[in-house]
């Protein structure tokens, strides 16, 4: 343990692993110390724990008041159904003005007033979440800003008739087909009609201008150019000085199109050598949702990793042994003769936690301080002293700084309140302050995914005006969110089925409404959410589109390759016309009260105890899906298999969601603490099934007497804590049976 002091006389006592972290490698090429560091920390906590304590107690004094508010309407003889969910609406809406969890609505008046921003946040395109703890992901998620079409296509489920390993020849036909066909429909036409699939080489001439244009020969012979010639932006020539690959630019995304041998495609059915997709133009380094950092020690991991993410240098083997590295930017000439480069790697922002979580790897005192104070200033540090780019030397590529205008994107999850996103803005400046670095740097992502931030999302981006880059939805956290908010309103319905109430639709077209009228788009963006069956690729080209369609400049993608298919929709649809037309409509002023219309059960769907059974085994085996790996082996996301045996990635929010359908059926009759139990102990057979040829998985129920005392298993017991503390927390946040049953698996 190192230990430095405050001028006040206060003790800040560090793990010792940490401290050599940021002796020996963050402040390295610094003019800071470790100690200097850390005594900036113990200020901060001195500055804005009390605060911090103060939020938190704010917030379960407000979910007691809507508890006992619920308790008095049962007492007054008020029976919850679906018939009467609008007029509760309107007296919950009523009340929570009344204990001043709600100001009284009031217009929107003021525009953002956001800098400049990076390029890539005028961009258009998806965004990448990726846990920090895996070095490998790290890395790839940071190359993810290009992607080769053709290798997402030919590895998804999109058209699964044909075999990639028995039929491999004809899967390839198939993917050049769909590809070129879906670059004339949405990126680039010729002249005279012709399409992609008609030329058979690509040539450039100067006009009379002297800029270079691009002509595509035919196989019989016809030269044609593009008919908006604009989309070419540049080329590279080969060792020959035959063009050896050009760009196209549509939608301020690119494409890169590279030949082979004199310019030419593959002659028998028009297949460029790759077709690489401008893809994750933005990429989201996680601390938070995606990773299970417990104790010091996985925090170092983690800020080693992002370290090498600002730097350049991070390294790291990949699942089949290769090793990955950063990836160099792109040079190419423009069509003026001009060497000009391409950023090769995603504009990276940083999610630390929020309030509610505490840490024992730094006390002040002997006390726990918030960890988002050891998150927000560490990663700056980081971000502000080491994010100058590389030139090549010490086995780092040729890269620009990851943000050449100097900010660091700090993403703020679980924010409740106006007031709580004032607080954060307030610890942003302080940071700024004490680190030197220009007021105005630090930018905020606010995650609208709390049933509080929905309401109060105006009142925020008035307290964040000038630093908010972006507001973005969360379906499963929202979900959850709002299940514990109004946890006494009467049982909820299926969770398959709330994707169609009108909680969720109110709140999805109410961010992005709020967001245009306050211009935040203008510099930010607006995102939506996640990808979950990561692998269902078919499904996404089909339903994602929905996401820019609807307003959405980006949205969450969980993997590389399923972002170079979503990349497509960015070029189907022109978002910045999609939110030009709603800027030139009437606000829809989605009311509260659709907000607060609480997802209500139709009894008639629980009629039938055996599907209450197959639902709540659904339920249960999600979660322990998801926590098993969590606690036993410390993987924060995971690709794991549903009880339909099809994979999705699920994170803290998956667990909430489940966690607090299951406590509210419980509190309200629909099953029982019987029913629970049978159900996870069904669970874990299933989770050791599904798990046989995994070698690093260990069976939960596989001896007599694992599975007599299977629900004392770590991980079956935190998803039992996580349904119990799901009816008695502020939040049914699922952290605490997590962390603890996670340290208590590290520590035997």
């Amino acid at each position: 343990m190192a230990t430095v002091s405050l001028e006040s006389g206060a003790s800040v006592e560090i793990t010792q692993v940490l401290y050599d972290f940021v002796k020996d490698e963050a402040v390295k090429g610094t003019r800071w110390s470790a100690d200097e560091v850390f005594r900036v920390l113990g200020e901060l906590v001195n500055e804005f724990g009390l605060r911090n304590d103060q939020l938190m107690e704010k917030r379960a004094q407000f979910q007691r008041q809507i508890d006992n508010y619920y308790s008095r309407k049962r007492g007054d003889g008020w029976t919850p159904g679906t018939g009467s969910a609008e007029e509760d609406a309107a007296d919950l809406e009523k009340f929570l003005v009344e204990i001043g969890y709600l100001a009284p609505e009031s217009p929107l008046d003021f525009r953002m007033t956001i800098p400049e921003l990076d390029p890539e946040m005028d961009q258009n395109g998806p965004e990448l979440v990726t846990p920090v703890t895996n070095a490998s992901m790290a890395v790839g998620g940071a190359n993810a800003r290009w992607g080769s079409l053709y290798d997402a296509y030919f590895l998804s489920d999109i058209h699964p008739e044909i075999d990639r390993d028995s039929q491999r020849q004809r899967r390839l036909r198939m993917v050049v087909e769909d590809t070129n066909a879906f670059l004339d429909d949405h990126v680039a036409a010729w002249e005279d009609g012709v399409r992609f699939d008609e030329i058979a080489r690509y040539s450039l001439v100067a006009n009379s201008e002297g800029r270079q244009e691009l002509v595509g020969h035919t196989k019989d012979g016809k030269q044609v150019r593009l008919a908006d010639r604009k989309k070419f932006i540049g080329y590279n020539l080969d060792d020959q000085g035959q063009l050896a690959e050009y760009f196209l630019e549509d939608n301020g995304l690119k494409l890169e199109f590279q030949l082979y041998g004199g310019g030419r495609v593959n002659e028998n059915n028009a297949q460029f050598r790759d077709l690489l997709v401008e893809s994750a133009v933005t990429n989201i380094v996680d601390f938070e949702d995606a990773v299970a950092i417990v104790d010091a020690e996985d925090m170092v991991v983690a800020l080693r990793n992002y370290l090498g993410l600002i730097r350049g240098d991070l390294r790291a083997h990949g699942s089949r042994g290769n090793l990955k590295t950063i990836n160099s930017d792109k040079t190419y000439t423009d069509t003026s003769g001009n060497q000009k480069s391409l950023k090769a790697t995603s504009l990276m922002s940083v999610r630390n936690v929020s309030l509610h979580m505490y840490t024992d790897m730094v006390t002040v005192d002997g006390a726990e301080v918030p960890e988002r104070i050891l998150g927000v200033l560490l990663t700056t540090f980081i971000a502000s002293s080491h994010d100058k780019g590389s030139d090549g030397g010490s086995d780092t590529p040729v890269r620009g700084p990851n943000s050449g205008k100097g900010y660091v994107y700090q993403v703020a999850p679980k924010l409740q309140t106006a007031e709580e996103v004032a607080e954060q803005v307030r610890l942003f400046r302080a940071v700024e302050e004490k680190l030197g670095i220009p007021e105005g740097s630090i930018l905020i992502g606010i995650m609208n995914e709390e049933l509080g931030m929905t309401l109060q999302l105006q009142e925020a981006l008035r307290a964040s005006q000038s630093r908010t880059f972006f507001t973005n939805t969360g379906f499963l956290d929202r979900t959850g969110s709002q299940i514990r908010v109004q946890m006494q309103a009467g049982p909820v319905d299926l969770r398959d089925d709330l994707t169609q109430s009108a909680f969720n639709t109110s709140y999805e077209r109410h961010n992005v409404d709020v967001s245009i009228r306050a211009g935040l788009h203008r510099q930010g963006k607006i995102g939506k959410g996640m990808q979950v069956r990561n692998r269902a690729m078919a499904e996404m080209l089909e339903r994602k589109i929905d996401h820019p369609r609807t307003g959405g400049n980006t949205a969450w993608v969980p993997a590389p390759y399923p972002s170079d298919i979503h990349s497509m929709h960015y070029h189907m649809i022109d978002v910045d016309e999609v939110q030009r037309s709603m800027e030139d409509t009437p606000a829809l002023n989605i009311s509260r009260r659709s907000l607060l219309t609480f997802p209500m059960l139709d009894w008639d769907k629980v009629q039938d105890p055996e599907r209450v059974r197959d639902q709540l085994l659904r339920y249960t085996h999600s979660m322990l899906a998801y926590v098993e790996p969590w606690v036993h082996r410390g993987i924060g996301c995971s690709g794991v298999p549903n009880f339909d045996q099809v994979e999705e990635m699920k994170d803290r929010a998956t667990e909430r969601i489940d966690g607090a359908i299951i406590a509210n059926w419980k509190l309200h009759g629909v099953v029982t603490q019987q029913d629970i139990e049978d159900a996870i102990r069904r669970a874990a057979e299933i989770a050791d099934e599904q798990n046989v040829a995994n070698s690093d998985y260990v069976p939960l129920v596989d001896t007599p007497e694992k599975r007599a005392n299977v629900l004392q298993d770590p991980a079956v017991a935190a998803v039992l804590q996580i349904i119990d503390e799901a009816l008695s927390s502020p939040s049914a946040y699922v952290e605490p049976p997590l962390f603890q049953n996670r340290k208590l698996v590290k520590g035997s």
